[in-house]
């Protein structure tokens, strides 16, 4: 591949903004919305240029229903197409983050319920699966926060995010096998490698700790009562990146994954070019660098 043919592989995204979220409204528009009503069990707000999406069905360890599934999905959309959000926050409430899909609805799709389930009615796709690809491809950093467990389809969405802060009491794991069910290979084994992720299947245990992070399942431990601190630290040092630049890099992480080393340094190198021609942020980061003083970086 010549860095012409890798240059013309290269979308016209602008500032790398534009995605396929395809979002009907802002961020702040959808906070105000979900925020607070008692039929929605999300938490959604906008602080400084963060976007805290917080799962809330505690009582069901937030498990994935339709409502919960489908607004998680939207939020993440309208995050992704809002230029005032810098960076995108997953928690959970109650001290867990997610135990996956909901057990009584997935029971009711076996049934042949095929409305009020976290899968389309259509085509079956899990809601989570969505979940998982808009994080990979929403063009900001996207923060997975971990006080408590994450299973299953929960574990899929942290292993999702581009990193992971966890609470010395959080854990994740499959518990898939256990109840005869397949998942958790292909992101799981992205951070871990095959083997792991698979002995993690076969087993059912939950990892949690140190082991957790050298395994890469977790990127950094915390105390419980630092949590919320060092949380809202990171965000903010991530909504200070230059975020254009950050959606090139993750786009540009997506699709040289598995693919020869050849093609992914062209691929690279047409990023790169892209980014000087493009994004505003790298045109300030160089001026600031000769200038010997801090970058101002607006996110464009």
């Amino acid at each position: 591949m010549s860095n012409q043919e890798a240059d013309r592989a290269v979308p016209d995204r602008g500032t790398g903004r534009e995605w396929a979220g395809a979002a009907t409204e802002s961020f702040a528009e959808f906070a105000d919305r979900v925020d607070g009503k008692e039929d929605v069990p999300l938490r959604a707000s906008l602080d400084g240029g963060v976007a805290t999406l917080t799962l809330d069905r505690p009582r069901r360890r937030n498990s994935l229903d339709l409502t919960l599934s489908r607004h998680l999905l939207l939020g993440l959309m309208s995050a992704g197409d809002d230029p005032g959000v810098r960076t995108v926050v997953i928690t959970g409430s109650g001290g867990a983050f997610c135990a996956g899909d909901d057990v009584e609805s997935v029971r009711r799709w076996r049934l042949g319920d095929r409305v009020d389930t976290p899968f389309d009615p259509v085509t079956s796709d899990a809601h989570y699966l969505r979940v998982c690809e808009a994080i990979l491809h929403l063009p900001k950093p996207v923060i997975a926060g971990l006080t408590g467990a994450a299973a299953g389809a929960g574990a899929e969405i942290a292993c999702a995010a581009d990193f992971r802060l966890a609470s010395t009491r959080a854990s994740i794991g499959s518990c898939l096998a256990g109840v005869g069910h397949v998942g958790n290979v292909v992101l799981m084994s992205r951070l871990t490698g095959p083997a792991r992720a698979t002995e993690i299947y076969l087993t059912g245990r939950m990892v949690s700790g140190d082991e957790a992070v050298r395994l890469g399942l977790f990127d950094r431990l915390c105390e419980p009562e630092e949590f919320d601190r060092e949380l809202a630290e990171l965000a903010g040092r991530f909504a200070a990146l230059p975020t254009a630049s950050v959606g090139l890099f993750k786009e540009l992480r997506e699709r040289s994954w598995g693919q020869p080393a050849e093609y992914g340094l062209r691929l690279q190198d047409a990023y790169h070019l892209k980014t000087h021609a493009t994004v505003a942020d790298a045109r300030e980061g160089m001026a600031a660098f000769a200038e010997k003083r801090k970058p101002r970086f607006t996110g464009g």
